[in-house]
Order: structure tokens, then sequence, then C-alpha cells
């Protein structure tokens, strides 16, 4: 066909032709028919449009050039497209695309697409897989990922996770920055790693109990510097850890560092009686209101009878107060009418995971599992295979290395292993060691049952949670400390109604729990109003003390002591010493508020004396 040039002198207004060749400029509201050139404004209801530059609302069929405003149906080939709605298929550069399947493409700007693409993309959100992409500005994205050229591999997003069972299975196509809430020991598994990511960033925060928890990794993980980091005990929610974790093989083999821990440790802060330097004051004078331990970087503390003990967060255990049958752990047994060690000394040993005391008797655990015992052996609560000799020095009990969960009185030891199973041992004369009698073993010996999860000791009782979240108690039932709405003693566990109870602590012939709504449940004796029932009744059955927002509580000898998620912490019963910290003696039968807002837990536990000497220590955030 021969080419006939023609200049266009009146091309505005309506333009219709079989065939019209032109290398002009044509503006025009409708067009009909073929066209190579520079063309605006520009409607056609016809095929085949050859042009360099198109401005339109409308635009069907094929083309070849620049174009914007286009709204279009399949089969548009383009350079440079700038349209609020295009279907199709598109080779070049596109801006401002909506919607469609099978879009080749340079450079995009979209607020929203779906379909394949192959090239360049920004801006783009997504609701279907098999988007194949070269540069991607997004603010959301879902796909496979696959054969992106140019792009950080794997979808970038964060998700949180929470690992409340013994596994927890990631799916990492859901992102990569996993945020995972830990409250319970836990396995941990990566799902959909093929084609998803090849970096994984888990932010991991333990819950705000004093329980510690345990993380087992992938099979093959590969650590920087070849040993596993120790897992962080801290139970505050601004205390994380992070690790970076890398796969070039989708999962079959990972590679891990901690990256990041921001536990610079807690503040000490203690008060109440101090005949023995337990308040750490270097002095034995009494305190009504809170007053700091010297030093930094604590992390589990626990109060037991006139002697305190603490670790810090580089693993090292401290003691100080009361040296009775060498309690402190310095080698050296004090004499009972010493006054004691009134400042922190050093316990031998960099791996301390946690430790409880109770009347200058102690129970440790090592990071590697082990446990360890040591102070007043009477009743064979050491573990030691008898029940008279003192050790002032750490000793091993047995040689297993799966001790997870820990509870001291002052005769009597408990623990949960890694499996789930509960094991006892010290003085049973009411038959608290689960063992359906009164025999005294000074070995462990386990209480019926594998699904475990926490255990309290109080005085010739314990009480323990289970995985279903189950409470049960046995032993001496004073009161009704058992719970059972009797006073009948019970040498095996029994179970208090319920299915959510959380956080739990025993103290004397009364106990305390949370539940998982954050309501908190006291019963036994309340001869200090310490139910925080506004009265001195005593309670066989659990009743509701007021408030919510509930985390942890202590039962100490008669009072209790109870944190709430916004870090206040509160207190109920007996103020002999000043222990409620309220700058008077005054018994409260309602929950009355220690100063301060930054408390992360209260940790001490029996820190009596006789029906009196009441002393608290407790972590404050700095």
């Amino acid at each position: 066909m021969s080419q006939t040039k023609v200049q266009l002198i009146a091309p505005i207004g309506v333009v219709t032709a079989s065939t019209l060749e032109t290398t002009g400029v044509l503006t025009a509201t409708t067009f009909v028919g073929d066209i190579a050139g520079t063309v605006t404004g520009i409607t056609s209801t016809t095929d085949n449009l050859n042009l360099g530059i198109i401005t339109a609302t409308s635009f069907a069929g094929d083309f070849t050039g620049i174009g914007s405003g286009l709204t279009g149906t399949p089969n548009v080939v383009a350079g440079v497209v700038t349209a609020t709605k295009f279907v199709g298929n598109t080779p070049g550069t596109v801006s401002g695309i909506a919607d469609g399947t099978n879009i080749n493409a340079g450079i995009i700007t979209a607020t929203s697409f779906v379909g394949n693409l192959t090239g360049n993309a920004a801006g783009l959100s997504t609701t279907t897989a098999q988007v194949t992409l070269g540069i991607v500005t997004a603010t959301s994205y879902h796909g496979s990922g696959a054969n992106l050229d140019g792009v950080s591999s794997g979808p970038v997003a964060q998700q949180a996770v929470t690992a409340n069972s013994s596994t927890t299975t990631i799916d990492l196509s859901s992102g990569n920055i996993i945020y995972m809430t830990q409250s319970a020991n836990t396995t941990v598994a990566f799902a959909n790693t093929e084609g998803n990511t090849d970096v994984v960033y888990l932010i991991r925060v333990k819950d705000a109990t004093a329980t510690e928890r345990t993380i087992t990794w992938p099979s093959g993980m590969v650590w920087d510097g070849g040993s596993e980091p120790t897992i962080l005990q801290v139970n505050d929610a601004n205390e994380a850890q992070t690790f970076k974790l890398t796969t070039r093989d989708n999962g079959a083999t990972w590679y891990g560092s901690e990256v990041f821990n921001n536990s610079g440790g807690k503040e000490l802060w203690t008060w109440g009686k101090n005949h023995t330097g337990q308040l750490g004051q270097n002095s034995t004078t009494y305190y009504s209101s809170p007053v700091q331990i010297p030093g930094a970087g604590w992390d589990i503390v626990h109060s037991g009878y006139d002697m305190t003990m603490a670790r810090k967060n580089d693993g090292t255990l401290w003691a100080w107060g009361k040296n009775g049958a060498g309690g402190l752990g310095q080698n050296t047994v004090g004499n009972p009418s010493d006054n004691g060690i009134s400042s922190p000394v050093q316990i031998p040993g960099t791996t301390w995971a946690s430790a409880k005391n109770s009347n200058n008797s102690v129970l440790a655990k090592k990071t590697d599992g082990t446990l360890w015992a040591w102070g007043n052996g009477w009743g064979g609560g050491l573990g030691q295979n008898q029940s008279t000799t003192e050790y002032s020095s750490p000793v091993q009990i047995g040689s297993d290395t799966t001790w997870n969960e820990i509870s001291k009185t002052p005769n009597m030891s408990f623990s949960i292993k890694t499996d789930g199973t509960l094991w006892a041992w010290g003085h049973n004369g009411d038959g608290p060691l689960g063992q359906n009698n009164r025999t005294q073993y000074s070995s462990p010996v386990q209480i019926p049952g594998t699904t475990w999860s926490k255990v309290d000791s109080g005085h010739s009782q314990f009480m323990a949670t289970k995985t279903d979240g189950t409470l049960w108690m046995c032993g001496n039932n004073h009161m009704g400390g058992l719970g059972q709405n009797n006073t009948t003693k019970y040498s095996s566990p029994v179970q208090i109604p319920g299915t959510t109870w959380n956080n739990i602590s025993s103290g004397n012939y009364c106990s305390h729990a949370t539940k998982t709504d954050g309501t908190l449940w006291g019963w036994g004796v309340n001869a200090h109003g310490n139910l925080g029932q506004n009265n001195r009744t005593h309670y066989s059955s659990p009743v509701q003390v007021p408030g919510t927002s509930w985390v942890f509580p202590v039962a100490t000898y008669n009072s209790v002591f109870a944190s709430k998620t916004d870090g206040t912490l509160w207190a109920i019963g007996g103020n002999d010493n000043g222990t409620l910290s309220q700058n008077n003696r005054t018994y409260y039968s309602s929950p009355v508020q220690i100063p301060g807002t930054d408390w992360v837990n209260t940790v001490g536990k029996w820190g009596a004396e006789g029906a009196r000497g009441l002393y608290i220590s407790v972590l404050k955030n700095p």
C-alpha cells in the first residue's frame, strides 16, 4: 500500500477513516481506524491502533507506543502507560495500573495488582500468588516470591506467634520477622520455608511469670561461636531477645546467632525486717519503705526465712542474710547468734539459672539443667539420700540434666523436669509429697502425671498446675488451705475446680493464684486479712480478690503481694514490720498499692520468722 502523507489542519472533532496514516498530532474525541504518530484525546472503537503518545479515558485494541489515562482490554502493547485501570498484556513501562492478569511490564506504580508480573514494580498491593517481578516498593505483598530479581527474597513482614505448647510451628509464608511470646517450654519448627525466605528474625519475649521457659531449636542448627545462646528467663515484656536465623537449603540446615539482648537487668528493692541483714543494706536497720540493694543487672530474686538470694543476668548467684547451716553457700556455717552477712556475697559459679531458698535450705538449677542444693538438710530436703547432713557449698542432686521448674520450703523440695514429670523429696508428715503416704523421702520420687507445668510449695503443702490449666494440691489442709471446701489432709493431689489457672503461690496454709482472665483468687488461713476479703474469715474454697489485670502473686507467711499488668504492685495482710510498705504497721484486709509503677514481679517467698518477721524483695525496671 502506498503511503499518503496528510497534514491535518482541522483535527478537532470527529475523524473517521478505514485507513489513515499520519505523523502529526491528532486530538479527537472519537477515532476509528489505523493511525501511526502522536495522538491525544482519542476514543477508539476498533483495533489496530499504532501510535506514539496516547492520552485517553478509554481505549480498546492493540497499540504500540506511549499512552496515558488508559482504560483498556487485553492485548495492549505499550511503552509507558499511565492508567487507572488496565486489563491485558503489556511489555514496557506502566504506572497507575489496577487489576488484570498476565501483565508483563517494566516499571509499575500501582495501588492494586492481581496477576502475573515480570519486570519492575513499585507500590504494589496484590492478593494473589505468582507475582514475578524485579524491583518492588510495596506496602503489601502476598505470593511465593519465586524468581525475584533484585528483591530481598521472601515476605519481609512481621507476624505474632504465641508459643504456649510443647511445639510451636511458624509459617514463614506469613512473614519472616517473628514476634514470639513464650509461655511454655517449646520446640520451634518452621513451615513453608521453600521459596519464602532464607533469613528469619525471631524476637522472643518470655511471659510475665517466674517460671523458666526453654526453647528447643530445629535439628541441625549451627550457632555462631559453636554454642547455643542462653535463653533469658526475665519475666518482663520489656525484655526482648532477638535471634537471626539463616538457611540456604530451604530449612534443612539453619545458622543462628543472637543479635540483640536488651536485658540490662533490673534494680532490686527490699523492705521489712532486717535483723540478719537480709535486706542487703550492710546494716540491720528495719525499713518500712523500699530501699535499693546496691548493684545492677539483677533478673531473679527469692526471699526465704531471713535470707535472700538473687541472680544476675550474667549467670552469677548472690546471697545475703542469715548463714545458719551454710545457706549462703560460702563454705562456712554461721553461728546461730550471728547477725549474718548484710551485703551480697557471690556463690561460686557463673551458670546459675534460678534458685529458691527457705530456712537456710537452698535448691538451685544451672543452665545445663543440673540440680543443686546446700544448707540445712533436715528431713532429706537436699536430696542427698540422707536427712541430717548440712552442706555449706553446693552439692549436685543426682546426674540428671533435665530439671526445669523448682520450689523449696524449709524441709521439702519440688521440681518439674522438661518432660512434664513432677518430683518431690523431703519431710512428708502431712503427705505433701503426693505419694499417698506419709513416708519421708531423701531422694526425688515422682508424683503421678506427665503434664505438670508449674509448681510452688508452702507450709506442709504443695500446689501445681498442668498444661491443661488445671490446679492441684496436697498435704496439710489446715483451715481449708487445699481449697477443697473441707479441712481433710490429702497425701495425693486433689484438683481445685477450674481449668484456667495461671500463676500460683502457696504460703502458710494459704494460697493465691491468678487465672488467665487476670483475676486473683485466694483461700485458706486468713488470720491477717491476707485473702483480700475485707475480713479475717478463713475460706476453704477459692474467693476472688477485688481488682483485675493481676499477673503474679506471692503468698508469704501472713501476707500476699501481687503485681498488675500496668507495673503496679499491691499488698494485703500482715504488716508487723512495715512489710506492706505503707510506712506504718497497720494490717490491711483489702489490696493497698505499694508506691511506684515499674515493678516487675514479686518473687520473695516465705520470708517469715514465727508469726511475724516478714520482709520482701522485689525487682523493678530501672
